[in-house]
């Protein structure tokens, strides 16, 4: 028995050695592109003298992001109908799954699904669906910034291959939706084949997964929600602009509004790539290519990044650890799902 933990942890651990060796690495080429450049008495007169009250309305439509983001996610569980899904357990929920993917990309989407998933008519499938339509939601967002981007100014070379990558991605994702609200016939036959050959207890956990899965993915099927969680998705990615947008008049940076929207879809990208907790460097390069496209200067650039790295997670990192607490999730329980997760993806 302990010889076959030790093959089954050996994977999880050489995957997260792999990460974190690439997450490093990209932070350090990051880190190293956005300094080359500066000149730190430029950052210094930069930082001299910022408007700090339109720096705390940055801060408060961050938070006012979190609360649309509740409120949206409040629309996608309403066929899960979770008795605790409340607005202030929802923003609880959403701070936790923030804060712990600053520390591990990803695993704060399952902390999420785990944490609501008992109260939740399909459990923690079916919350984990919800979290699945919110990505595609966020992802056809994106597509249409950068869609009209493209109609102002000639995008940059660099985003072209993360857009292509997200075009596949939001493709793929609203297909499983739509396959979702439809249940095509053809789609469920394939599936009966594919776990024909299973034993009976994988079969029946797989029945269990597939049917939590589609209930939390059904929201094409649902037109009005649909069309509020695309109000609501519409107010979480222009709260997003408008905390860049008071970022750059706070450090009296002068810039056209499309590079805040343009920051807005390189730190989204960004997100993609395995990186250090909280993006350390990554998230400023992105800010300095974006800006760099509107002719803003280095220093200016670096020192807007900087300060929305600290608008961002600020919130994340003292709201998230207090919102862990409240839901009763600890360090050693973050532990267990983080290795469960490893197991899982070694065995695949």
């Amino acid at each position: 028995m302990h010889s076959l933990a030790g093959t089954t942890r050996r994977p999880g651990r050489s995957w997260t050695v792999l990460r974190w060796s690439i997450g490093l690495g990209l932070a350090g080429i990051a880190t190293w592109l956005s300094l080359r450049h500066v000149d730190w008495a430029g950052l210094k007169q930069v930082f001299s003298r910022p408007n700090w009250l339109l720096l705390f309305i940055a801060l408060s439509t961050v938070l006012a992001t979190t609360a649309a983001k509740a409120l949206r996610w409040q629309v996608l569980l309403r066929p899960c109908r979770p008795g605790s899904a409340h607005g202030w357990r929802l923003m609880r929920l959403l701070f936790t799954g923030q804060f712990v993917n600053t520390l591990v990309p990803r695993l704060g989407d399952l902390a999420r699904a785990v944490l609501l998933g008992p109260q939740a008519a399909g459990h923690a499938p079916a919350v984990l669906g919800t979290i699945v339509a919110e990505k595609t939601l966020d992802g056809m967002a994106g597509l249409l910034v950068v869609t009209v981007l493209a109609l102002r100014t000639p995008l940059p070379v660099w985003l072209r291959g993360p857009i292509v990558s997200l075009t596949v991605l939001t493709g793929g994702l609203l297909l499983l939706l739509a396959l979702a609200a439809r249940r095509q016939r053809w789609a469920l036959q394939f599936y009966r084949r594919a776990v024909s050959q299973l034993p009976a207890g994988v079969q029946e956990r797989a029945n269990r997964l597939l049917g939590g899965l589609g209930l939390g993915l059904g929201l094409l099927g649902r037109p009005a929600d649909t069309v509020l969680a695309l109000i609501w998705t519409a107010g979480v990615w222009g709260l997003a602009v408008a905390t860049n947008v008071l970022t750059l008049a706070a450090l009296s940076i002068p810039a056209p509004v499309w590079s805040a929207w343009l920051v807005l879809i390189a730190v989204y990208v960004a997100t993609f790539l395995p990186t250090v907790p909280a993006q350390i460097g990554v998230f400023e390069y992105a800010c300095i290519l974006a800006l760099e496209t509107a002719s803003v200067g280095p220093e200016q650039a670096l020192a807007f990044g900087l300060a929305l790295h600290f608008l961002v997670y600020a919130p994340v990192v003292t709201l998230g650890p207090a919102s862990m607490a409240m839901e009763g999730l600890n360090w050693e329980g973050l532990g267990r799902l983080r290795t469960s997760v490893e197991v899982d993806r070694a065995a695949q």
